[in-house]
Formats: structure tokens, C-alpha cells, sequence
């Protein structure tokens, strides 16, 4: 019934399917490979999120921190200010109070002070 061609063709379509067979393996196996790096690349890509919600979450922290510090800055600022200023009127006050106690401002002291005036122009 079947002559030896017909045997001849059975062996190599068997030989055929057995190297089919072996590459379909082989793609099963390349899936297999790609599945677990692909599972292995979304595990690593959900850690980064976390980390960069985590950075975002610290920058936010950080803006808010410079935020507080720079209204305490300013809060030093007016109170340096203010301290400039109440020490310039002091000075002020105490020169005339000195000017006052020297007697500058009474009368006898305002001719003393224009005699000595006049005598340094001289």
C-alpha cells in the first residue's frame, strides 16, 4: 500500500512536526521569559511611583517648611527694623536730653553757646 516514497515523505513530515515542535517549545519558552520580565518591570515601575510619590510628598514638605521660615524672616526683619528705629529716637531723646541738662536750651545757656560760637569763628 505505501511504497518507499510514501515512507520517505511519513519520516521527513515526522521529522518536520518534531522541529515544529521544538520551536513551539522554544516560543513557550521565549513567553515564558518575556511573562516574568514583564512581571519583573511592573514590580520595579510600582517601587519607582512610591518613590517618586515619596519625593513629591518631601518637596512639598520642604516648600511648606520655606514657606513658615520665610515669614520668620520677615517677622526678624520688621522686629531688627523696629529696633533700628527705636534705637535712632533714643539717641535722638538722650541728645537732647544732654543738650537740655548741659543747659543749651535755657537762655543763659543759649548765649554761652553763641559766644563760643562766635569766639571759634573768630
Amino acid at each position: 500500500m505505501f511504497g518507499q516514497d510514501s515512507k520517505i515523505k511519513v519520516a521527513v513530515l515526522e521529522e518536520r512536526v518534531k522541529i515544529h515542535e521544538e520551536m513551539v517549545e522554544r516560543v513557550d519558552a521565549a513567553i515564558q521569559t518575556l511573562s516574568e520580565t514583564n512581571q519583573n518591570i511592573c514590580k520595579m515601575l510600582a517601587v519607582h511611583d512610591e518613590r517618586l510619590d515619596q519625593c513629591v510628598r518631601e518637596d512639598v514638605n520642604i516648600v511648606e517648611k520655606i514657606g513658615k521660615m520665610e515669614v520668620k524672616l520677615e517677622d526678624v526683619s520688621k522686629i531688627k527694623w523696629m529696633t533700628v528705629g527705636c534705637g535712632v529716637v533714643l539717641a535722638i531723646l538722650a541728645t537732647s536730653m544732654s543738650t537740655l541738662a548741659s543747659g543749651w536750651w535755657t537762655p543763659s545757656g543759649m548765649e554761652d553757646y553763641q559766644r563760643i560760637i562766635k569766639d571759634k569763628l573768630q
